[in-house]
């Protein structure tokens, strides 16, 4: 799943926290499987005791429930977080403080001392916010107690309500406006602080902020509309549909024969109908093997249509994204979303979109031609049938993606070791696991991971959730759960004088306090105090057991485990001064970046020699071949790019806008597979509420991480020099540069600072080189 991408005032929260999760089209994509020659090899650093303790740590059963000498806790080691009511109890401590906070800054200008502290009170006051409403954020997707993630929603809710409000608040606007006009002030900023400050006021501004009274009441009201709508929508996503009916003489000759066989006999058996359910593994291998076309068009049409009701929540939500954008004057939700992008504009999007539309197409289109050959020899029809989209599965199965050189079986400890090694060859970077007291975690299997750099020492924490369970959610994501920033620096003691009641705020806002005084350290680097990074990775991995053993990945899983590193060794390395620019928290179309690199590491056999205890070298060349229908599903992702662009311009808001009619006049005009009449796969496209505007990024990021890939890591994946180049130019900075500069600086290329429309057309001519990344996978 991926998380929205609107960034408001005091933080990026009327949407989740930042969440990175597969496309619902992930499986159909495949790593690019070339033979390759093993290169050149860096030196990698020698073994170290963690390397065996992290196989211990993961790939040992005893170890999952194994008693810990700690003394209990509560969450992430707050002492207080033992029950959902003490969550509820944190909420209203934090909403008394940020009250008290709010207030404080709304009296700056009484103070030139005040005044100075402006900036560093408005991150204060985001980051007080947003650890909660991130922590309730993971409880209400990973908690498997229903009382704490009924705690979570209440808490979530009621936070992003008052955010809501703070987005709106003129009085912390002006005061801000008061600090940004003052050249003293501005002279005395870090560019950090600088950049910080601009940040604060480009959202106030999105939110209407200028608007008179009645226009921003009604911009909370859509804000929190479009919340509830989305939520609705992504729910529906999920929801299953109904049966296709197919009868048995449609399943004839089955190429899966186990299956096919059961199916027949339940056939037999029943002398009916066999409904199968979209999604379920029958119709998963009718689509892949049933030669007869209808069995597998009556699956598709089950799949891809919607309700009414699923329709209208869909229209809705983007009705009133609409609505909102023009309440703060802009053209569309996609003008006001991506103002702060690396695309500035949807003209620059599309100009990128066009880019890569023009590369990918000739290459679809001879892969599309193969299918229809592989079509006519099959049903000995004249030359070239169309290929439908129930097609593209038979005649062009996914594989499952493979390594590039033969491998042994990948355990997850091995993978962590690797995983750790690598960081220690490009970054000086190692992870530690580390004893959980009882009570610190959600779950008895979760692992806690110390990140620690050779010359600084800790870096912030992973906590790792890796195993499937009942209730837990598809797919892989990454959860901030704490942000960098400095604290020393804090002047807490200056809230006091804004207590109404003295010894009743006091008494009301500890726990709050207690709670964002957790985790933080002097750093030998850098001067001051700071708040080390928390962030938990959620997989569902199969779980180890005595009898099966360590749990043993796949290579897509290998990939899904290197993506989900990239962010959080984003949000480990970006250690700011201020959390709303901290690790992942930057521009949506650079974030997964740093994600998707991480993936190009795994075509490269000198890289693989980590996996193994001995670090032997490998030498042995794989035999895989090329995806033949990569590039169709890359030119369809395109689509689904250029569908989320027009849902989100000013069509949205035109009487009678209708998102199926728009879904199949883009088909008809640019799509290589036929739209299939009374279809309307949109609903399913959970990425509208996360991404909405913005799921061009992936694909952006896919080519702007094969061109680093190319540039810095491909000939020495392992080369100190170049991570600690990527390390310097792009992830220490989290959100505080401009991305088009750190791209710039990063490939040694000036022309692509100013991140006009020439450079994003740029950009889409870059070609997704030594690609291995599916795309969807956030």
């Amino acid at each position: 799943m991926i998380a929205s991408t609107s960034r408001n005032a005091l933080a990026k929260v009327s949407r989740p926290p930042f969440r990175f999760r597969g496309c619902l089209h992930a499986q159909k994509q495949t790593t690019r499987q070339l033979a390759r020659p093993a290169f050149a090899v860096s030196k990698p650093s020698t073994t170290s005791n963690d390397d065996t303790d992290m196989i211990a740590s993961f790939d040992h059963p005893s170890n999952i429930c194994a008693a810990s000498h700690l003394s209990p806790s509560g969450l992430f080691n707050h002492s207080f977080l033992t029950t959902p009511n003490a969550f509820r109890a944190l909420s209203q401590s934090t909403l008394r403080r940020a009250e008290i906070l709010t207030r404080r800054i709304s009296r700056a200008r009484e103070s030139p001392h005040e005044m100075r502290q402006v900036v560093k009170n408005l991150d204060r006051l985001s980051d007080m916010l947003c650890g909660v409403i991130d922590l309730a954020e993971l409880i209400r997707n990973a908690h498997p107690d229903p009382h704490w993630i009924q705690s979570a929603e209440e808490v979530y809710d009621h936070l992003c309500q008052f955010m809501n409000v703070l987005n709106t608040h003129s009085d912390l606007y002006e005061v801000l406006r008061a600090v940004l006009a003052d050249p003293e002030l501005v002279k005395a900023m870090s560019p950090e602080a600088h950049e910080t400050a601009l940040i604060f006021w480009r959202d106030f501004e999105k939110s209407g902020v200028n608007l008179p009274a009645a226009q921003r009441e009604k911009f909370v009201t859509l804000s929190s509309e479009i919340l509830t709508l989305g939520r609705q929508f992504l729910m529906e996503t999920t929801s299953a549909r109904p049966p296709a009916a197919i009868k048995p003489s449609e399943l004839q000759g089955l190429k899966d024969k186990g299956m096919g066989e059961r199916i027949r006999l339940q056939a037999k058996f029943t002398q009916r109908d066999i409904m199968v359910y979209p999604g379920s593994l029958q119709a998963q291998m009718i689509m892949h093997s049933a030669p007869q076309e209808e069995p597998r068009r009556k699956i598709y049409m089950a799949a891809n249509t919607s309700t009414p009701t699923q329709l209208q929540t869909l229209e809705s939500l983007l009705y009133a994204r609409g609505q909102l954008a023009r309440l703060v004057g802009k053209e569309s939700y996609g003008h006001m979303t991506l103002s702060d992008k690396m695309a500035k504009s949807p003209e620059n999007v599309q100009h990128f979109l066009d880019a890569l539309l023009d590369h990918t197409r000739p290459y679809a289109r001879r892969a599309l031609r193969a299918l229809s050959m592989r079509k006519q020899a099959h049903l000995n029809t004249p030359p070239l049938p169309i290929i439908h989209a129930w097609d593209r599965d038979y005649y062009c199965p996914p594989e499952p993606p493979a390594p590039p050189v033969s491998l042994p079986s990948l355990t997850l400890g091995t993978v962590f070791m690797g995983l750790s090694r690598l960081f220690r060859n490009l970054y000086g970077i190692s992870l530690r696991p580390v004893d959980l007291a009882p009570g610190e975690a959600w779950h008895s299997t979760v692992r806690k991971l110390e990140v620690v750099d050779e010359e600084t020492g800790t870096l912030g924490w992973i906590y790792a959730d890796l195993f499937a369970r009942q209730g837990k959610p598809n797919g892989a994501a990454h959860y901030t759960v704490r942000c960098s920033r400095r604290t020393d620096d804090d002047d807490e003691a200056g809230d006091i004088k804004f207590y109404n009641d003295s010894e009743r705020d006091q008494e009301m806002v500890r726990m709050s306090k207690e709670f964002g005084f957790a985790q933080r350290t002097r750093i030998s680097d850098r001067e001051g105090v700071f708040q080390l990074p928390v962030v938990v990775l959620l997989c569902e991995f199969a779980r180890p057991t005595a009898t099966r053993g360590p749990t043993v990945l796949a290579w897509h899983e290998v990939l899904t485990l290197f993506h989900e590193m990239g962010h959080a060794m984003h949000s480990m390395i970006g250690r700011t001064e201020y959390q709303n620019v901290s690790g992942t928290r930057c521009a949506t179309d650079f974030v997964e970046l740093p994600s998707i690199l991480m993936e190009h590491f795994l075509t490269s056999p000198s890289v693989l020699p980590l996996f193994d205890i001995e670090q032997n070298p490998v030498r042995e060349a794989g035999n895989h071949h090329e995806d033949p229908c990569r590039s169709i599903d890359t030119h369809t992702q395109i689509l689904f790019a250029a569908l989320d662009q027009i849902y989100h311009s000013p069509a949205a808001l035109v009487a009678g806008f209708d998102s199926t009619d728009v879904l199949a006049r883009l088909y008809g005009a640019r799509a290589l597979v036929p739209y299939v009449p009374g279809t309307s796969w949109q609903t399913q496209f959970g990425h509208l509420f996360g991404y909405g505007a913005t799921y061009y990024s992936y694909l952006f990021d896919r080519a702007i991480a094969s061109r680093v890939w190319r540039k810095l890591f491909s000939h020495n994946p392992l080369s100190r020099e170049m991570g600690e180049k990527f390390k310097c130019e792009v992830l220490k900075y989290g959100g505080a540069k401009d991305p088009w500069m750190m791209v710039s600086g990063v490939l040694d290329a000036p022309d692509m600072k100013n991140g006009d429309a020439e450079a994003m057309a740029k950009v889409g001519e870059w070609k997704f080189e030594d690609e291995v990344s599916m795309p969807g996978r956030h």
